[in-house]
Order: C-alpha cells, then structure tokens, then sequence
C-alpha cells in the first residue's frame, strides 16, 4: 500500500517538473550571456557613430563595408564635422530648442495638470465622453496626421516663422494629461476635504496639496514633454524654416542635401542631440519609473 502512486500527486508532480517558469530554467550564465549580446547591438553601432562623427567624410565607411573593429576608431582624427555644424548656426540651434522645451515644461505642465486635475477629482457633464474622445482616441491618430490642419489654424493666426506657432500647438498632451489625471485620481480624498473644511481654494488645493506629493507623475511628465520637444523635426521645419528659429533635429537634416548626405556632420548633429535626453533620463529615471508603475502603463 505504502508503494502505491497517488495518480493526483503524479500529475501535480509532473506539472510541477514541467511547468517552470522561463526564469527559473535559465541560468545566471545565458542570462548575462542575453544582456552581454544586447548592450553590443545597442552600443557597436552607438560606437561607430561616434568614432565617424571624428572621420574625415570621404572616409566613413572605409572600416564599416565590410566591418571591422577599426571602424569603431577615428580614421584620421578631425574636428571637421562639429567646426561646420557650429559655424553653420548649431549652437543656436540648440539654443532654440532649449527654451522651447523648457517653455513646454513650464506651461505645457501648467496647462496638463490643470487638465488632469480637473478629469481626475471633478464631476461633471460630459466627463467621460470628454475623456475618451479627445484624451483616450488621440493617442490613435499619429500626430503627423493633423499637421495640416493645425498648419492652417496657425497659418490664419499669422504665427508661421514665430515662437508662437513652434510652442503653442505642442503645450497640450494627451499622455501626460492621462499621467495626471490617474495619479490626482489616487490621491485619497481626505486630503483634499480636510484642505476644502479649512477654506482652500481649489488652485490652493492643487497647488499646496496635491502637487508637493506628486513629484513622480511631475518628473515623468517634465521629461516627456522636453524629450517630445527637443525630439521635434516635422512641425518646426513646416511651421518655421526660418534659420532664426531652427531647431536641433532640423539643423541636423540640412547635412541630408540633394546631391549628398555629409555622413560625418550628420552623425556629429546626432551625437550631440543624443547627449541631452541621456543626461536628462539618466537621474530622473527612477520617478519616471515609479509614476509610469503608479498610473498603470506598465
């Protein structure tokens, strides 16, 4: 009897040795073994962007086709590249995009907040048919599909070639009012009552209470609406061409012209505007992280 098989114990025991989760098959060697092989892909290229941006142009490829490690070298060591990027306006190129992505933070997360705050503690008529058609439904439709007629809206304001015309369309965001607007909605409403019995004001609600504890969803929205901005290309070269006002990626495109892409002033352009985003997302990583997690993205 004591040797008999429990066919119930048998199945669990078997589901048991066959049903392991993937991360308890692999090992600490494959597993370092994936990570090695991923930071190689992002990193080579990463490398030979860089060690071309100080290349010669004529000389680019000379290492790439077919590849070797020389190519993650500079082949006769120049400056070239960011001399002509300079002395061609990129540093008020990159000048531009800096206030116009500081402006973005400043009053885009101004006017998000206030959005947010408004869909996720008010109730009114409409709220939700509001909040899915014009918050939920844009994130469907490619914000390259409504340049034109955001161009004719600016065009009839006379804001082409202006600061206005670069700024004002990109201040409202539909992902960052949806950050807000989940994180105001957590907050517990025993704050805000306690804040409202002692006569506050609901700007003096947001401001002095909602917002001091909300420095995660601040942060995460700060740095999508200055990435989303310094990343900007199609809507500053349609709406301001003006060398005034160009900003960082369209001042890059310009080493792209019609008999010949300059390779080495394109990867120095790129090089330079890859640098701000990784500071920026390198220190404020963990509220970002913890604002994504807390309003349910992940």
């Amino acid at each position: 009897m004591s040797d008999a098989i429990n066919p119930a114990t048998a199945r669990a025991s078997s589901a048991k040795r066959h049903g392991k989760p993937l991360r308890a098959t692999l090992t600490p060697g494959i597993v370092y073994t994936l990570l090695i092989i991923g930071v190689l892909i992002v990193v080579i290229p990463l490398m030979w962007a860089m060690a071309a941006s100080f290349t010669p142009n004529h000389k680019v490829f000379e290492y790439a086709y077919p590849f070797t490690w020389r190519a993650l070298l500079p082949v006769d060591f120049t400056m070239e590249a960011y001399d002509n990027l300079f002395a061609r306006g990129f540093g008020r190129a990159i000048a531009n995009t800096f206030f116009l992505a500081i402006a973005t933070v400043i009053i885009g997360g101004a006017v998000n907040a206030l959005a947010g705050f408004a869909f996720g503690r008010f109730e009114f008529r409409g709220k939700n048919v509001l909040f899915l058609t014009i918050i939920m439904l844009s994130f469907l439709v490619p914000v390259d599909l409504t340049a034109i007629p955001r161009y004719i809206l600016v065009n009839s304001f006379g804001w082409i070639n202006t600061w206005q015309g670069l700024l004002i369309p990109g201040l409202a965001n539909s992902l960052v009012i949806f950050l807000f607007r989940q994180f105001f909605a957590d907050i517990p409403q025993e704050l805000i009552d306690a804040a409202r019995v002692d006569g506050a004001t609901w700007l003096r609600v947001l401001i002095s209470i909602i917002l001091p504890i909300s420095k995660p969803v601040l942060v995460a929205a700060g740095l999508l609406m200055f990435i989303s901005q310094w990343n900007s290309f199609f809507w500053p070269l349609l709406v301001a061409p003006r060398q005034e006002l160009r900003v960082v990626q369209v001042e890059i495109s310009l080493a792209v012209g019609q008999y010949g892409t300059i390779w080495n002033e394109l990867l120095a352009g790129s090089m330079i505007a890859a640098v701000v985003p990784i500071l920026l997302v390198i220190p404020f990583q963990r509220y970002y992280v913890e604002a994504i997690t807390g309003t349910g993205l992940e």
